[in-house]
This record gives C-alpha cells, sequence and structure tokens, in this order.
C-alpha cells in the first residue's frame, strides 16, 4: 500500500522554501523521507506551487479537486484541468501505466462523473475514475470491466461504522477474488481511520491528518498501542482526556514515548511548542506506519460480515 500525504505544497511545505528553513536538520530529513504526496488542482493550479513541485522534483498524485472547489461555490473547468495536466505531466506521479490524476467528480452526480471520464479521455487524458459511497454499483462493475485502476471517494463525511459495512461489501462483491486478492488497483480518497487503512487491500490511500493533527498539538506514534494518535502540546484541549495526552498516560507510557522521540532525535519540547515540528515528525510518523502495514498485512480482504444474501 502507497500512502500519500495530502497538501504538502499547499501548505507551503516544499523542500526549499521558508518554513522548511526553520527545522532542524532531523525535521528536514524526516519532511525529505516522505515519497507518496497527493496534491488537488484547485489548490495548486498556481504556477508558484507547480515550480516548487518541479523544483524538488517531486511527482503527485493529482487530485481534481472538484469537491473542495464544489464546497466554496467554484466549478473546475475540464479542459481547463486537462490542459493543466498535459502541461505538468513532468509533475504527476504514474504507476504501471496509469497516470495518477483522478477524473473531474460530477458532485452527487455518479452520471456526470462517468460522462466526465470519458470527455477527459477525448481531451487527451485518461484519469483515474472515481466511484462515491452510496452510488449506484452499475457504474462501478463498468469501471471495474475497463480500468486496472480506479479510486474510491465521498467517503470523508461518512461515519465509519457505516464505512466498514459498505467498503467490505464493495470490496468483497466487486473488487477481490475468491481467495480474497485484490483484482485490480484501488485508491481510497480521504482515509483517516487507521483501522480502513488496514482492513482492505488498498493499493495507495491518502490522507490530510498529518496535517490536521498537529495543527490540534498531535503526533502519531506507530506502536502506540491502538490509538497512535497522541496529544501533546500543552495548549490541546485533549490535555484532559485520559489516556490521549501525554500528560493523561501512564507513567510508564510517557516514559517510554520520551525515550523513543530521543532515540529518533526529535526534541520533545519542540514537538511539544512548534507546529511545523509536528509536520515534520508526522511525516515520519506516516511514512512508518504505512511500513508497518505493507510488513505486517497480507494483501488480502476476508468479510466476516454476516449478510441476507
Amino acid at each position: 500500500m502507497n500512502l500519500y500525504l495530502a497538501g504538502l505544497y499547499s501548505s507551503r511545505f516544499s523542500k526549499h522554501g521558508q518554513l522548511y528553513l526553520k527545522l532542524t536538520d532531523r525535521e528536514r530529513a524526516a519532511r525529505d523521507g516522505v515519497q507518496y504526496i497527493l496534491e488537488s488542482y484547485h489548490y495548486i493550479g498556481s504556477q508558484r506551487l507547480v515550480d516548487d513541485i518541479r523544483q524538488d522534483k517531486q511527482k503527485v498524485f493529482l487530485d481534481s479537486g472538484a469537491f473542495s472547489a464544489f464546497t466554496k461555490g467554484v466549478e473546475v473547468d475540464l479542459p481547463g484541468y486537462c490542459d493543466y495536466i498535459k502541461r505538468n505531466m513532468d509533475i504527476v506521479a504514474v504507476d504501471d501505466g496509469a497516470l495518477l490524476a483522478s477524473v473531474l467528480d460530477g458532485i452527487g452526480d455518479p452520471l456526470k462523473t462517468y460522462q466526465n471520464q470519458l470527455a477527459m479521455e477525448s481531451h487527451g487524458v485518461r484519469p483515474l475514475p472515481c466511484f462515491h459511497y452510496g452510488e449506484d454499483e452499475r457504474y462501478l462493475e463498468w469501471y471495474i470491466a475497463n480500468y486496472p485502476y480506479i479510486t474510491l471517494g465521498g467517503m470523508v463525511p461518512i461515519s465509519t461504522p457505516q464505512l466498514v459495512y459498505w467498503l467490505d461489501r464493495i470490496w468483497d462483491r466487486y473488487l477481490v477474488d475468491g481467495a480474497g486478492r485484490p483484482k485490480l488497483k484501488v485508491h481510497g480518497f480521504g482515509l483517516t481511520t487507521i483501522d480502513l487503512m488496514e482492513r482492505y487491500p488498498w493499493h495507495s490511500i491518502d490522507s490530510s491528518t498529518w496535517v490536521q493533527l498537529a495543527a490540534f498539538g498531535g503526533i502519531l506514534v506507530p506502536g502506540f498501542g491502538e490509538q497512535l494518535k497522541l496529544y501533546i502540546s500543552a495548549e490541546s484541549p485533549s490535555k484532559k482526556k485520559l489516556g490521549q495526552h501525554l500528560d493523561s498516560i501512564t507513567d510508564f507510557q510517557r516514559a517510554a514515548i520520551l525515550r523513543g522521540l530521543a532515540e529518533l532525535g526529535f526534541d520533545i519540547e519542540r514537538l511539544q511548542t512548534f507546529y511545523l515540528a509536528r509536520w515534520a515528525y508526522n511525516c515520519w510518523g506516516f511514512t512508518e506506519l504505512n511500513r508497518r502495514i505493507i510488513s505486517a498485512k497480507p494483501a488480502i480482504f476476508r468479510n466476516v460480515q454476516q449478510t441476507l444474501f
């Protein structure tokens, strides 16, 4: 599984910008270690951010940003999106021949998404198709029959229990064979729940949790039980919640975490007081999480839910 960190460049976290200069050597190494990055066309349409990506010799998974644009009352121009991809093909990642640029979604309209897929192909761009939560599964069947790499979207506002029920059905009925092996490559957009990352044999996923968690004073601690997310800032609203903050865990756990951070070369005081230090640390944390998921979990799925039909 490839875990793409969403929004590094739209957060101005390039390898040569002013924010990067404020990092320690260890923090820069953590930022430099990020291999998989996803960016939204809605946010990186400007030439300045394209130049940043190009200067860093980075390739990104490109999301159309249709949902973000929709929430702001802006419409993404399909020919303009296609032209942008063709002009900046050198910064768009390719996976085994598949261009990692998503279709322009028709928000709430699966027919429009399907039509946009064909329209983009007529403009000379073959994007990854996207099937959204709750849509007619005939669209999914068509995408599976015609593409080696698809994406699943519309999952961000849905509760984890609902997603487990839906994803179990989708993976079991359409995406894996009788042995539980994936029939094709699947990307999951906007996964923020680690249980969902680990439960299915995704080929790739993306998450913006690295930056959101840091903003609320938290870091990801691979190996820290099931919670993984730990808040460390004195300003964090989770400070008084048992087991969620550095100050509310056991003395044994606190000592182990502080020792582990020191061994990794991170400064606890900077992590507690400086959001950029948490950004950089979370770059390492999510990269390490990705490595652990790959090493610990076979790429198969077995549905254990009981269904009526």
